[in-house]
This record gives structure tokens, sequence and C-alpha cells, in this order.
């Protein structure tokens, strides 16, 4: 019986799927704080089986580095910019990379509040040489949302457009020739100045399919001023053909998200004074991506004064149904569709660990990583970990000491990647 038991074993265990080990590789050292949202870490070029990162170095220069899949070697690193900036708010100066329709490598950073430039790389699917520079907009940008179609670019950006009430709008500009011309500002969401002050468009998540770009927000400001309090996750789509914008479920908003369709496009209702010491913001990293079933996916994290959650919603059959992941933490980081079902990221509550999990709409969440973060030179905090563009199975995350992210500029915080 002995020796039946240990074949039956030996032939389950040659019956099981080989799971692919994790590679966890530093991409570099020498990273300061950069405020990056939910894409534009990484996106990978199947064409020269490459993947290309950027981060923000010493003084908050840019650079990019290259990882060979073929040889599993990082390159040496490119610097894109050299900007040496060394005040409180040069973190909100992050690059965000992307692919343009020709094979560039193009990276857009907003001068916080003032003007919006976009750097390119002399040649197609390399980083090597000297990038050029442009100023593109002089719209009082903040946080670029870069969504690239062929040789179109639809760039989105919260406009800083009074700070004393606070009021930020959301506007877009538009290139077709990769970048080479663009589109006078158009307005996409607009709330108005709202009696209770929380009038200023936080976008988290920007994604495409099918001619849709999903925008996902939160209406951010409140009586303690700018960014003082956020509430509410809506959802909409941008629709590139006709221009205009609808809610999840199709129903149209015109041309502008304004005040009264702010009710139509809630998908998530926060309380912004019912919050835990030192948090000012219910909500985490709300982005929504399109499945191939047509369905859609929100994930974000919330949290109360005594409850912390990670969060999946599904549009489907024109109604929201929520699937609570995880009860410990809100710190969510990323989602990423996956054909017909999501890998979305996050942090424990201690903000030790990366995890990363896999959900189909109708299972439960099946962990694919759960990493001790791999911290040194004093950092703390997984600030981002963001899936790769075109290459979901990958993140590139980066690491910072919390208490002095914005006043150290010396760039020692590592960036790491995992390839799954």
């Amino acid at each position: 019986m002995r020796a039946l038991a240990a074949t039956l074993l030996l032939l389950v265990a040659f019956a099981l799927p080989v799971q692919a080990a994790t590679a966890l590789d530093t991409v570099t050292t020498a990273s300061v704080y950069g405020c990056l949202r939910t894409n534009g870490a990484g996106v990978y070029d199947a064409t020269v089986n490459k993947t290309f990162v950027t981060y923000s170095g010493t003084r908050h220069d840019i650079y990019v580095k290259a990882f060979d899949h073929t040889t599993a070697t990082w390159s040496a690193a490119v610097k894109v910019a050299a900007l040496n900036l060394t005040h409180d708010n040069a973190y909100h100066d992050y690059p965000v990379l992307t692919q343009l329709g020709d094979g560039r490598l193009a990276v857009f950073r907003a001068t916080h509040t003032s003007s919006m430039q976009l750097y390119t790389a002399p040649t197609p699917r390399s980083i090597t040489g000297t990038w050029t520079a442009r100023t593109i907009s002089t719209d009082r940008n903040t946080y670029p949302e870069p969504v690239v179609t062929g040789n179109t670019i639809h760039l989105f950006y919260s406009h800083n457009t009074d700070l004393s009430h606070p009021y930020r709008t959301y506007k877009m500009i538009k290139s077709t020739d990769n970048g080479k011309t663009w589109s006078a500002p158009r307005m996409i969401i607009d709330s108005g100045r709202t009696t209770d002050r929380y009038a200023e468009v936080y976008a988290f998540g920007v994604t495409q399919r099918g001619g849709r770009i999903y925008l996902t927000w939160s209406m951010h400001g409140g009586p303690k001023g700018h960014n003082g309090g956020g509430k509410n996750i809506h959802v909409a789509y941008f629709d590139t053909a006709s221009s205009t914008l609808s809610t999840a479920g199709g129903a149209t908003l015109g041309n502008t998200v304004d005040a009264a369709d702010l009710d139509k496009t809630r998908v998530v209702t926060t309380n912004p004074l019912d919050l835990p010491a030192g948090k000012d913001l219910p909500e985490e990293n709300p982005v929504t991506v399109p499945l191939t079933d047509g369905s859609l996916v929100l994930g974000y994290g919330v949290h109360t004064s005594t409850s912390a959650k990670i969060v999946l919603a599904r549009f489907a059959n024109n109604a929201w149904t929520s699937t609570t992941v995880d009860t410990s933490t809100s710190l969510f980081k990323d989602l990423v569709a996956t054909g017909t079902g999501v890998d979305f990221s996050y942090a424990s509550a201690d903000r030790k660990r990366l995890i990363v999990k896999s959900w189909t709409p109708g299972g439960s969440a099946k962990t694919k990583h759960d990493l001790v973060v791999p911290y040194s030179a004093g950092a703390d905090t997984t600030f981002y970990a963001n899936f790769v563009e075109n290459r979901p199975s990958d993140l590139i995350a980066n690491t910072i000491d919390h208490e002095t992210r914005k006043t150290n500029h010396t760039g020692k915080w590592p960036v790491f990647s995992l390839r799954g």
C-alpha cells in the first residue's frame, strides 16, 4: 500500500502544472519619491522582447532602463532629463512611460500645475541616444494619463483651476501624429465650485478597450482645503469615435461630465468624515478595467474608522456587484485585465508585504505572489506597484521612507521588479 501511495503521489506531482519561479530584481537603488498612480512605470515591447522602465532618480532627474527577457539582463540607465529639483513638492513631477504608435518610447511629465512636457527616444524600441524634449501644453497641467491607440494619443490631466476654493477640473489634449502636434485643451469633467468644496477631480485609473477610454476618479478637497479630504468613486467612459462621455451603462453624458452628472457616474459612496486617525482620504487608487466579455471590474481600497478592505466591483447586465477580497488592509495598488478575469496588487496593512492575486467573476481570489518587500536604505513603504503595460504578469514597484519622502532628494531608495 505504501508503494502504491508513493506511486500515486508521484503521478499527481507530474500531472500538476509547473509554476514559473518568481524573479525579483533591483531596477535601481537610487530613486526618490514619485507620485505615480496606476500606470506609467513600465511597458513591454514583444517585438524586441524587452521591458522598459522609468523612475525618478537623484533630484528627480528622469531615468529609463531596459530589461532584455532573452538574456535576462538589465541595461545601463539612460538619463532622459535633468530636472535638478529639491523643493518639497518635486515628487509631483513624476514621469509616465508609454510607447507611441511608431515604436518610440515616450515619457510624459507635468511641471506641476504649470505645463506638460513630452520626452521621446530618438529611435523606435530603444532607449539609447539623446531624447528630445518639448513643452506640449501650458494649461496648468498636473498628473498626466496618456492613452495611445495607433498614432493617436489622448492625454488626460487634472487642471489646477482654483486652489483657493479648492477646484480642479479634468481635461484632455489630443495628438493624431504620434505627438508632433496637439489639439487645444477640452473639458472632460467639471463639477463646478460645489458648496461642500469637494470640487477637485482626482483621476487614478485611465484604461481603454475598443475605442472606449474608462475614467475612474474621486472628488477631493472639502472644508480642509486642497486635497484635504475625499469622497466617492465615479466611473465613466470617453468614446473616441464620437468624442462624448457616457456612464458605465452607456447613458450619454454629452461632451462633459458636469455637476448634474456626478450622481449618475457615482459607483461607490464613501464618507469623508468617517476616517481612522492620520487618514484624510477614504479611498485608495480606484481603477476600472474592461474585460473581454464586455463587463467591467472596478478595484479599490477603502477604509473607515473601524474597517479596512480591498473590493472588486463588477459591472454586468447593467448592474454593479461588489466582492470584498481582503478585510485586513486598504492599501490597493493596481488592477489589470487578464482576459476573463483580473490580477490586482496591494500591500499589507503593516506595509511589509506586497500581494498579487487573480480573480475571475464568480470565483474566489487566488494568491499569485505574497512577498516580503525588500526594503533597504531606510525605506518602509511601497508607494506604487504597477503592472507592466502589455505584460500583466510583471510589476514595477518603488520603495520610500514615508516620513522623509518629500524632503529627501538624494536618490537612495530602491525600485524593484517582480516577474511572475
